[in-house]
């Protein structure tokens, strides 16, 4: 119940102040005992998802209440799809944090840290040319995950690892090609290059172009994938203004 009706809030299927259904109909729909609910009301209070007032029932908070990176919330909001505007935030949420994470990491990181940065390039050149693309993804999350903690800040690492749920949704955005991949890989070897000899300015500069590059890609594969849906939708209702709109392409 707490996974169903929390999944409905954030998705925006249950309006902020929205009321929600009674006890009854809770009981009906999920198939939980009187007590279990509750308790699951409870959960999502906790998460900031609902309030419970004498006067005025359960209803629904604004997101401004949310506990945004409260694990539950960050996956429902990100699967199984992500709106837009969410893929814009984690993109933008990146681009502030991780220059300044591979800045701390030059600067901070010691002996063991720094092979594990080279350890997790490494595993980025042995999986750019894998057809399967996970193996790439997991490679690329190791290798900003070995940033975060030679950066050797444990609030920061923290942080990471709780938006490390919807990175890992978004991920494919942006990771979809060998190729394109393969163009990702001098900038990261910058990063791992810059942190071992200390050089924390390079190192920041590094991680920045990754992060703005992934931003564009995501973004625009976003965008892409919404003009394809357009003209699909239009196709299908009405097939001669879709071949106009689409120009040459169209034609062929």
């Amino acid at each position: 119940m707490v996974q169903a009706l929390g999944a409905r809030i954030v998705r925006g299927e249950m309006a902020p102040g929205a009321a929600v259904p009674t006890e009854e109909q809770l009981v009906a729909e999920y198939g939980v005992g009187r007590s279990s609910l509750r308790e699951g009301i409870k959960v999502l209070a906790g998460k900031g998802l609902l309030e419970s007032r004498t006067s005025a029932g359960t209803r629904v908070r604004s997101r401004e209440s949310w506990n945004l990176l409260d694990p539950d919330v960050l996956r429902w909001r990100y699967h199984p799809e992500a709106s837009d505007a969410d893929v814009a935030a984690l993109a933008d949420l990146r681009v502030a944090l991780e220059p300044g994470a591979a800045r701390l990491a030059a600067e901070s990181a010691g002996p063991a840290a720094r092979r594990e940065v080279e350890r997790a390039m490494a595993d980025l050149w042995a999986t750019v040319d894998d057809p399967d693309p996970r193996a790439f993804i997991e490679a690329d999350l190791a290798f900003h995950r070995a940033v975060f903690v030679a950066g050797a800040n444990d609030l920061l690492l923290y942080i990471h690892d709780v938006i490390s749920v919807p990175m890992s949704a978004v991920r494919p955005l942006h990771t979809h090609s060998a190729g394109h991949n393969k163009e990702t890989l001098p900038a990261h070897e910058r990063v791992a290059v810059a942190i071992r000899r200390r050089h924390h300015r390079k190192a920041e500069e590094a991680m920045r172009e990754i992060v703005e590059v992934a931003r564009e890609d995501a973004l625009r594969e976003r965008r892409e994938d919404a003009l394809r849906q357009r003209r699909e939708n239009a196709l299908r209702e009405r097939p001669e203004d879709a071949l106009r709109q689409c120009g040459p392409e169209g034609d062929r």
